[in-house]
């Protein structure tokens, strides 16, 4: 049975454009589910108060597209989400957040709740892989429906961030560092994502790819245009359509592959309707990222011993001084205390370091760049 992401062309962020964009890809996935009546929450990808401009978080064209179609059918929606590790989720930060992301004002512009509520919940989750429960923010634990509108961006850990993770910003803001401690390897941290997933169920979501990020995402990346949005009734879906999009393979994605392994899709039968996609072969994809090669011996024996020893193969953060402002972030968010200022700088002891790159994906000023060890990039040269 073929699983269906609708696509829509879309050249800019004018209103107009975005609206008919985000209606078009939405009918091509089969349409939303009944509204009327309902609690709808419309959760945005919003990592931090960097702002939209930069490709961080869903620009707020797409969300006041997908709020004027919840309206229009009936549905009473609300904006919420908890912004990225490191993070404080309080309603005086929640509010600088939404303000410079532009979702203040959208929210003004459709009438509808913007929610400033911290609250959240204990969740049991017997039937998790390798989490039985999660606390969750209480406007996704009480919404009768529940939209992701996330964006397509790279990322240094899990090599991509879309649907799937766009779900862990339920996990309110200073809880998150803890699941990098637990699951810092990151098939394992994936895993953990499609349980979150799986007990939060979003019932329908759509991706602001018109603009995306590429390179060192989530936060350190450039700003690239791709011109589509796609929407999908399911999370992992969407995400194997939007990375064909990107040129990478669905199955080297840790999401993906743990969803896949469960039976929640199978890339095969994923297919796109409405605008046909054409992949971007071209799309900068992180370091952390191998493309698909040849399975030879040399591979399977040695390389790939060597690769799960990750202090040895994966990049570690490096201080750029003259950039470092000092401003400690990376040291509020960092699981294992890795990070500690000096002179006012900040710096790193690696043999503490997990790699979970929490402390670049959270550095607004570009002063964190992931390097690896002489002897990494001699396997990194050999596993690309």
């Amino acid at each position: 049975m073929n699983q269906i992401t609708g696509s829509a062309k879309c050249s800019s962020y004018d209103r107009e454009e975005v609206c008919r964009a985000v209606e078009n890809a939405i009918e091509a996935a089969g349409g939303l589910p009944p509204l009327a009546g309902k609690k709808v929450l419309l959760k945005p990808n919003l990592l931090s108060d960097a702002g939209y401009e930069k490709a961080v978080s869903t620009q707020p064209e797409v969300l006041y597209a997908v709020g004027k179609l919840v309206l229009e059918a009936g549905g009473v929606p609300l904006i919420a989400d908890s912004s990225g590790a490191g993070i404080l989720y309080t309603p005086r930060v929640m509010k600088r957040v939404y303000q410079k992301c532009g979702i203040t004002r959208i929210a003004g512009d459709l009438g509808i709740t913007l929610s400033n509520e911290t609250g959240s919940q204990d969740r049991a989750f017997p039937e998790g892989k390798v989490m039985k429960h999660f606390t969750v923010i209480d406007q996704a634990c009480e919404a009768d429906v529940i939209i992701s509108v996330c964006k397509l961006k790279t990322h240094m850990f899990t090599q991509y961030s879309g649907a799937v993770k766009n779900t862990f910003g339920v996990v309110p803001g200073l809880d998150k560092p803890v699941f990098h401690s637990r699951f810092p390897d990151p098939a394992d941290f994936s895993e953990m994502l499609v349980d979150l997933n799986e007990l939060i169920r979003p019932d329908f979501v759509v991706m602001d790819a018109v603009v995306g990020m590429e390179g060192s995402g989530p936060m350190s990346g450039d700003p690239r245009h791709v011109g589509y949005i796609l929407a999908s009734k399911s999370v992992y879906t969407l995400d194997v359509t939007a990375q064909r999009l990107i040129s990478m393979d669905p199955l080297r994605i840790p999401t993906t592959a743990a969803a896949a392994a469960r039976g929640l899709v199978d890339p095969e039968s994923v297919v796109t309707a409405g605008d046909a996609i054409i992949p971007l072969t071209d799309f900068v994809l992180p370091s952390t990222y191998s493309s698909p090669s040849r399975n030879t011996w040399f591979r399977r024996n040695v390389l790939r011993r060597f690769q799960t020893m990750g202090k040895y193969y994966a990049p570690a953060p490096v201080v750029k001084k003259e950039i470092c402002v000092g401003c400690g972030q990376c040291v509020r968010i960092c699981p294992v205390g890795a990070a500690a200022m000096k002179g006012q700088k900040a710096s790193f002891d690696h043999r503490k370091c997990i790699r979970c790159y929490c402390c670049h994906e959270m550095c607004q000023y570009h002063a964190i760049e992931m390097k690896r060890s002489m002897a990494g990039r001699f396997l990194h040269m050999f596993l690309r």
